[in-house]
């Protein structure tokens, strides 16, 4: 099965009264390049969870967004900062004294909103528990995310095998064009020489010469044979699914090697116009081709 590399997966979980949110969003990009953030408590798990996520994912750029909450009074310390406190009060005593004609509505609830009056500190988390409870929480958002790959990559398929047939039709023309393609020529020769000269009078040593070269120069079988081998292979790969963009992107580009020379050979136009197709073809499918894993 081929993966599309655009996706997004995510997982919410309460585990211990403490919230853990994951966001995987993933698009193209040559290379596995993963990007995360998260709080900075859990920086110390970056490498566990680039290995999480790189056996599911092997190419693309993937952005992870990690939040997390705790509900438990373990968790946290609320502490008042009594020497930030003292010196409210301090100033406060001041305004007081140089402006006692305004009336004192100041309260205890007033003075604890003050900034920085209490300081709310982090416990020292279960290293180990909430590791492992993240982990758990990133792997389930990628195995969604792994889902909507798949069925991206499904769809991919279809219409890749569709413009895959469509190529094969324009190829199976360009042979029939090129069956005749000496012999059509060789006529037309023929035929032009005699409106303008006597053929007994003319070598026909010479016109037999003139008809290799054009032939040499517009054979086309060798190209043929090998753009069928690729469009075998293109479909070959994508039946066998796994990892596969590069070795299409590949193929893709070998396919568009061979159209290009039996454009530059054609010397008629049915196979110039069949060239034009084909190649309209091959960039809609190395577009295509550009999103898979």
């Amino acid at each position: 099965m081929i993966k599309s590399m655009t996706g997004y997966g995510g997982c919410k979980r309460i585990i211990n009264e403490r919230e853990y949110s994951v966001d995987i969003r993933s698009v193209n990009h040559r290379y596995l390049e993963i990007n995360l953030k998260m709080p900075k408590e859990f920086i110390k798990f970056e490498n566990e969870i680039k290995n999480v996520v790189s056996q599911y994912i092997c190419r693309g750029k993937v952005d992870i967004y990690i939040s997390f909450k705790s509900f438990s009074e373990k968790d946290y310390r609320i502490i008042p900062n009594i020497g930030i406190m003292k010196q409210y009060l301090e100033a406060i005593n001041r305004v007081r004294e140089n402006f006692s004609e305004i009336q004192d509505d100041f309260s205890l609830s007033t003075f604890i909103k003050l900034p920085d009056a209490l300081v709310i500190e982090t416990e020292e988390l279960d290293i180990s528990t909430v590791k492992s409870e993240l982990l758990d929480c990133i792997e389930e958002a990628l195995q969604n995310l792994d889902k909507m790959k798949k069925i991206e990559g499904e769809n991919l398929k279809k219409d890749i095998l569709m413009r895959l047939e469509t190529i094969r039709a324009l190829v199976s023309r360009i042979e029939e064009y090129s069956k005749d393609l000496v012999e059509n020529y060789r006529e037309k020769l023929y035929k032009r020489v005699s409106e303008y000269f006597d053929l007994k009078n003319i070598d026909e040593n010479r016109l037999m010469l003139e008809i290799t070269l054009f032939a040499d120069k517009s054979d086309i079988t060798e190209e043929l044979v090998r753009l069928k081998s690729h469009i075998s292979q293109f479909a070959e790969c994508l039946e066998a699914g796994g990892s596969i963009g590069k070795k299409l992107d590949f193929i893709v580009q070998e396919m568009n090697r061979e159209t290009n020379t039996i454009g530059a050979k054609s010397t008629i136009f049915e196979i110039s116009q069949c060239v034009v197709s084909l190649k309209d073809e091959l960039e809609k499918i190395r577009e295509q081709v550009q999103n898979i894993e």
